[in-house]
């Protein structure tokens, strides 16, 4: 039996993803194949790292608990004027996040890391997505998190790429195509019930964070592979702008206990992997209360 753990991106809701793993290794599954797009990918590229599986991700929970926006998203004024006037590619550098990749990952290539890590991307010019399995580590996952306006692109092997959110690629044939038994799905998710983002940051965050959303739930109801799918629910409700670095803690904290409780329960092995997805939206007249995919069923079936 072999297990593949594929990771979707959300910015900074990729540390939902870190109390899903660590829900899933306190029921003992493990991974032999990791699958990564945009944050996810940091994420996987870090999980697949030298040293044993529970302290490479105890080290993953620190890091994040210890990540800010400014991490990744280092405010440059002039930078920003060169991106107005069409002089830089992206607002903006880039460089924060290579120093967090050089200075935590701790291995140089993909053919490297001690777990097989695969990464997505895509090619701005053709907007073909792409796996990387060899070649530098950084420059890889730079590629697949690179939101095209905020992050600049990466050239690798001659090709201009940008966030594997972007591209068309069924990441989840791709991972069935290496013969593994089981795949889970571990979702970011998406913030499905707060307000409207209120800066350019956030706004564009949270687009490609639904973009990649509605890719996953399209792939999951295409699944046909020979593997068992497992889809972990993302949180919900959820209230946490994908560009909010602030919340990391509690997110890894209710992700653990979420997805813990719901590994444990018969709910996993009954409910469908769309479902579990599906688009959905929130009573705004008991704030917090989800409208639930049962309740809008019976509303349509009413009307």
């Amino acid at each position: 039996m072999s297990t593949a753990f594929v990771l979707t991106g959300g910015g900074s809701l990729g540390a939902v993803q870190v109390g899903m793993l660590l829900a899933l290794r306190d029921c003992k599954i493990t991974p032999d194949l990791l699958v990564g797009t945009s944050v996810g990918a940091v994420n996987a590229a870090y999980l697949a790292g030298p040293g044993g599986a529970d302290a490479r991700l105890e080290t993953l929970v620190r890091l994040w608990q210890r990540m800010r926006r400014q991490d990744v998203f280092t405010t440059d004024l002039r930078r920003w004027f060169g991106a107005a006037r069409g002089t830089q590619p992206s607002l903006f550098a880039g460089t924060g996040l290579d120093r967090l990749l050089q200075g935590n990952l701790g291995y140089d290539a993909l053919e490297d890391a001690r777990i097989p890590v695969h990464v997505t991307a895509t090619d701005v010019v053709t907007g073909q997505g792409i796996v990387m399995r060899t070649g530098p580590v950084s420059s890889a996952v730079r590629a697949s998190a690179a939101v095209p306006g905020l992050l600049p692109p990466v050239v690798r092997r001659g090709r201009t790429l940008v966030d594997g959110a972007v591209g068309e690629l069924d990441v989840l044939a791709h991972t069935a195509a290496y013969g593994v038994t089981d795949i889970y799905l571990l979702p970011a998710g998406y913030a499905c019930a707060g307000p409207s983002p209120t800066t350019a940051l956030g706004s564009v965050l949270s687009a490609l964070s639904l973009l990649l959303h509605r890719q996953f739930l399209a792939q999951v109801r295409g699944y046909v592979g020979a593997a068992r799918l497992h889809v972990l629910p993302p949180l919900c409700p959820l209230s946490v702008s994908p560009a909010d670095f602030s919340q990391t803690t509690a997110l890894v904290a209710r992700a653990h206990e979420s997805t813990r409780r719901w590994l444990r329960s018969t709910s996993s092995r009954s409910r469908d992997g769309a479902s579990v997805l599906a688009l959905h939206q929130h009573d705004g007249r008991t704030p917090g209360k989800e409208l639930t995919r049962e309740s809008l069923s019976g509303a349509r079936r009413a009307s």
